[in-house]
């Protein structure tokens, strides 16, 4: 308790330096929330907006289907399944879906396509299709031989609003099949590929055309959150290896948004790092000056019998305070900040907008309040403010006596 009251009377003796110091690591602190809560907060929007639409936070799917999507590798849609999906009370939906690579053709117009092959009642509940439907309408849960389009196909093949396609596939016997569909809404996802290709349909409608009665590509499930992905992805897994059945994480079926988003969190990293590094030089030189203003004070207390180590404590326990009180100041403003960012998000405007837009997101800065943003930099700071002071206190720790009385 002596070198701990001793410490923090020594800190508040310039007060105008301490007050200083403490504000670069406050505002370092502060800085590094508020970009990583911006960051991680992104992050975990566009994991919610396309898992949300597309993948599910987990898919359910046979083994192997991730490598060869093909209707060979769907499997059955059966009541056990559905049971097992039921019986986790952290489902909140599930949605069952049926893909297939299809030739779609309006007269002398022709594309390829997808399907995608739904019930309208569950996606309602699931994703937003429903909301990005441009023209016409969606389906409902009665739609028979009824398909919505994604904008660019629709546009190519030069149809309106209530015309009749012909969609050619190879079903799941190997056989080839061709159907009519009247064609009643126009979607724009925001994703190039899908405008230009997705066909979507009732599933009923889409096993009828393929001949895979009851047979879906994947299951999408839904969750309140990101951070109970593993925990109930372990129990589907304990219940469906038996059925040849896996259950991924929609980091796993979505490589290419994980691989971009670690690409993104990596340059972040670095940003932040030469912050903290700059803010160090900082704090080492506050300090290197604190520690030779007193070269005199400290070489009469070791003539008097005091010892270096003791010393070497006293200045190591002022540099402690001073960095805990900045770190605890900057966690605090910066917390508030992301606080208000998650209530409040910022809208964009301009070329920014247009850009999330075209993509399917809406034009907003979102945050974040994960403990590990303030624990991280909590520790990265802290840890630096240490590093910076070991030449300060290795001077301390070889300073005579003598010479610490005699310096000018």
């Amino acid at each position: 308790m002596f070198f701990l009251k001793f410490a923090w009377r020594n800190i508040w003796r310039n007060k105008r330096r301490t007050i200083i110091t403490i504000t670069a690591i406050t505002f370092a602190t502060m800085i590094t929330i508020i970009m990583r809560g911006i960051q991680l907060g992104s992050y975990e929007y566009f994991i919610r907006t396309i898992a949300g639409d597309y993948s599910g936070y987990i898919q359910i799917q046979r083994e192997g289907y991730k490598d060869d999507p093909s209707l060979r590798k769907t499997f059955i849609y059966s009541d056990e399944i559905k049971k097992t999906i039921e019986s986790i009370s952290d489902i909140i939906a599930y949605a069952p879906r049926l893909y297939a690579d299809v030739m779609i053709s309006s007269g002398e117009n022709s594309y390829g396509g997808i399907i995608y092959g739904i019930d309208p009642e569950i996606e309602l509940n699931f994703s937003n299709f429903h909301k990005k439907v441009k023209q016409g309408r969606f389906l409902n849960k009665d739609s028979s031989y009824e398909v919505i389009l994604g904008y660019k196909l629709f546009e190519n093949l030069k149809i309106k609003l209530g015309d009749e396609i012909v969609i050619l596939a190879q079903g799941f016997d190997g056989a080839l099949w061709d159907m009519k569909f009247k064609v009643v809404g126009v979607v724009k996802l925001g994703y190039t590929e899908l405008d230009n290709s997705v066909i979507f349909m009732n599933l009923k409608d889409a096993q009828e055309l393929l001949s895979a009665e009851n047979r879906v590509s994947v299951i999408a499930i839904l969750l309140p959150e990101l951070g109970k992905i593993e925990k109930v992805r372990q129990k589907l897994l304990s219940e469906l290896t038996q059925k040849e059945l896996v259950a991924l994480s929609c980091e796993d079926v979505m490589v290419e948004l994980k691989q971009s988003i670690d690409l993104d969190n990596a340059s972040g990293v670095l940003f932040l790092a030469f912050l903290i590094i700059i803010v160090a030089f900082g704090i080492l030189n506050t300090i290197s000056m604190s520690v030779v203003e007193r070269f005199n004070e400290f070489g009469i207390s070791l003539a008097i019998g005091f010892k270096n180590q003791k010393l070497v404590l006293i200045v190591f326990l002022e540099i402690i305070f001073i960095a805990l009180i900045g770190i605890l100041l900057g966690c605090l403003l910066g917390g508030i900040f992301n606080y208000y960012l998650i209530k409040n998000p910022i809208v964009l405007t301009g070329e920014f907008a247009s850009a999330y837009e075209e993509f399917g997101f809406e034009p907003k800065f979102i945050s974040s309040l994960q403990p590990r943003i303030f624990i991280n930099t909590g520790l990265s700071i802290l840890i630096v403010s240490i590093i910076s002071s070991i030449i300060p206190l290795y001077r301390v720790y070889k300073l005579e006596p003598l010479k610490g009385i005699r310096f000018i």
